[in-house]
């Protein structure tokens, strides 16, 4: 059997910033002898967010869960009432949102007060529930969830909408719904496209489209709960190879050994030493 690895899988530059900023949090709670924790899961992974546990980095969803310290704001990004209830009840936050969201956030603030507020993403995603938690002069910023290309719905004629997306939502379902919407125009509405799905995530679908032109198989690695892995899965499954979708390498099984070629890649959110692992273990099963 012939491993071939994917040309971009793993990290994207959001998540190591992410990372950084909290081993440097660890670190500066740990000589200030202040508790740090993590708001919600840091990123989609279980590995890291077991690792980063390990060294005293906490999990906590509400402000009231823990003693005032440094808490890390996730990559995802938070709701902005969310923010507010850490601060007031004296915690330090740490922004680790990726700069690409927080950008998005900053701007469906701006277009709120001009035109209707569309998401499209995944319900109850932790960066989906930021967009629609962002606030503009302490009034929260109305808006709509699609989740399909069944939830377009039908628009308001001569209503002005501003569109923005999950940045790791699923490339295919985005191009439907966004068809769909661009039709509202037919009917005399505005209709504005703000972002698209994040570039790191194109770039790493592109390279696992390449990737199934030459492999039987294809191994995905990354968090079950993480939306981008879920997308890489599910485009290696429609593009019509065998593909399986595991977190680390004791999912390896025995069926992958039967390929001619198999293809690797991983999530946003996979470290490489977990790529790494999956790796040595399909050689070791061959040697």
């Amino acid at each position: 059997m012939e491993i071939r690895l994917s040309q971009t899988m793993g990290y994207c530059t959001g998540v190591s910033r992410a990372l950084a900023m909290a081993e440097r949090a660890i670190a500066q709670a740990t000589e200030q002898a202040q508790p740090v924790y993590s708001l919600g899961k840091l990123i989609h992974n279980r590995q890291v967010n077991e690792r980063l546990s390990s060294k005293g980095l906490g999990e906590i969803d509400r402000a009231d869960e823990g003693e005032a310290g440094l808490v890390v704001v996730r990559a995802h990004g938070i709701p902005d009432d969310l923010r507010e209830e850490f601060t007031t009840a004296g915690h330090q936050l740490i922004d680790a949102t990726c700069p690409v969201v927080k950008h998005n956030l900053r701007r469906i603030a701006h277009y709120c007060t001009t035109h209707k507020i569309l998401i499209v993403g995944h319900k109850d995603h932790p960066e989906t529930v930021a967009m629609q938690g962002v606030r503009n002069d302490g009034e929260l910023c109305r808006s709509r969830l699609i989740t399909s290309v069944e939830e377009v719905g039908a628009p308001i004629c001569g209503e002005r909408y501003a569109v923005f997306v999950q940045t790791t939502f699923d490339e295919i379902a985005w191009s439907a719904i966004k068809v769909q919407l661009a039709a509202f125009s037919d009917s005399a509405s505005e209709v504005v496209f703000v972002n698209d799905v994040c570039s790191s995530s194109i770039n790493r679908r592109s390279a696992l489209i390449k990737l199934t032109e030459e492999c039987d198989a294809i191994i995905v690695i990354g968090g079950k709960n993480s939306a981008n892995t879920r997308a890489l899965y599910h485009l290696a499954v429609e593009s019509g190879v065998k593909a399986w979708h595991i977190e680390d390498e004791r999912d390896v099984l025995p069926q992958m050994f039967e390929c001619d070629i198999l293809g690797i890649t991983a999530g946003a959110s996979t470290p490489v030493e977990v790529i790494d692992a999956v790796v040595r273990r399909l050689e070791q099963e061959q040697s």
